[in-house]
């Protein structure tokens, strides 16, 4: 059986396996391998599904103050991330449109990757921080140091 605080860090892996995965590798690696079309659609939805989960499990699921407590600062991590998505994906539709009048068609192919590039951005800055604030905070919480401002443990007995 998990301790309360072992079930407290179960937030923060699932934000750091998100912004490990689907938010670095799969798109640094799509850019690599030039399968940005391919890829990065998939690791967009794969990520987005994480991040829907964290939401429901920060406001549906009810367990202790301390769990329930991670859960929400994980979910306001997201929301940083979803804004970031917004930026990249606003940025990629404009270029995209600066694009589509450029008649040549390897012309506009080589804008498309470089601007493809450009709105990848704004995601992989977000990203860097919270992949590290992420990891300080799960450290914090296996050792018990991370104390949520206030969530009063429950004493048994009262």
């Amino acid at each position: 059986m998990l301790t309360e605080q072992q079930r407290a860090v179960i937030p923060h892996q699932l934000l750091v396996f998100n912004l490990l995965v689907f938010n670095l590798l799969i798109p640094i690696g799509s850019l690599l391998l030039g399968m940005e079309f391919l890829l990065l659609p998939i690791a967009s939805v794969c990520s987005l599904s994480v991040i829907f989960y964290i939401w429901y499990r920060s406001k549906h699921v009810h367990q202790t103050p301390l769990i329930n407590a991670h859960w929400y600062i994980v979910w306001k991590r997201c929301r940083i991330v979803l804004i970031a998505y917004c930026i990249s994906i606003s940025i990629g539709l404009v270029c995209g449109l600066m694009a589509s009048f450029q008649h040549d068609t390897q012309l506009r192919s080589i804008m498309m990757i470089a601007f493809i590039r450009i709105a990848i951005v704004p995601s992989l800055l977000v990203v860097t921080p919270l992949l590290i604030s992420s990891t300080i905070a799960m450290n914090k919480v296996r050792r018990g140091k991370l104390k949520v401002a206030g969530v009063v443990p429950q004493e048994s007995g009262v």
